[in-house]
């Protein structure tokens, strides 16, 4: 299948689903409980000449991708740590336990305590991408065979050729599931904080916002929003680490 008919494929996949969505909207003929395509349509429009909504969208996308490339880069580090020492390894693996397991807004309302609203959508995303991280870094270190890294100690290869060579070309697949999972992830918990501690500005405050005037177009528009950002920025991350892993 060539790649201009697996995009025209894509596009039919994606009008297809806009149809499905205007036949709800029909059958349910309540624009106030479920807002039709072409509402949202000329909602987002209306919004996106605005600055405020561009603020806003800076300030949001500043806290997730701020809390992704902080948790990224804590979590990687402390994988790579922990494969050296044992110890360690034990030592945080219960911790990353809990945090996969607990519940996000329990997270969010106790960060609430300590830190200020504005930073909580950071820290949580910080948060949830750690057990993401953890476990696909520790999986491609796991992975790393051991006769590659035997003929390079042989060889007396130098630690720097080693990780080119041998660890990263054996973690990237790992690196790349983690960048594509754990921004997804990131992307909900930072919006769901922002909508919990009316963080400003910020898109989950005005999604908040929406619930108190029935405005569900602009609720929908917003969300449709998250959703652009969050594939764009996903394919944009996952180019930069793809093009830095090939050199």
């Amino acid at each position: 299948m060539t790649t201009s008919t697996t995009k025209i494929n894509k596009i039919a996949i994606v009008i297809l689903w806009i149809v499905l969505w205007q036949l709800a909207a029909m059958a349910i003929d309540e624009e106030m409980l479920f807002a039709s395509p072409s509402s949202v349509a000329i909602t987002f429009s209306k919004l996106c000449v605005t600055l405020d909504f561009w603020k806003t969208i800076l300030f949001s996308v500043l806290r997730v991708i701020g809390g992704f490339v902080i948790g990224f880069v804590l979590t990687t580090t402390l994988a790579v740590l922990s494969k050296r020492f044992s110890f360690l390894r034990a030592f945080l693996s219960p911790a990353i336990t809990v945090i996969k397991a607990t519940p996000v807004a329990s997270f969010i309302i106790l960060a609430l305590f300590f830190i200020g609203k504005d930073l909580v959508p950071l820290f949580i995303g910080t948060l949830m991408v750690a057990p993401i991280v953890w476990n696909n870094v520790l999986g491609g270190l796991d992975a790393v065979d051991v006769k590659l890294l035997e003929m390079a100690t042989v060889y007396d290869m130098p630690f720097a050729k080693k990780v080119r060579h041998i660890y990263l070309p054996s973690i990237r697949p790992y690196i790349l599931s983690a960048v594509g999972s754990g921004l997804g992830l990131c992307w909900k918990a930072g919006i769901a904080a922002e909508v919990i501690c009316r963080a400003t500005p910020s898109i989950g405050n005005y999604i908040w916002e929406t619930k108190y005037y029935f405005e569900t177009a602009e609720m929908f528009a917003w969300t449709a929003t998250v959703i652009v950002l969050s594939v764009i920025f996903d394919k944009l991350l996952l180019k930069l680490f793809k093009g830095g892993a090939k050199k």
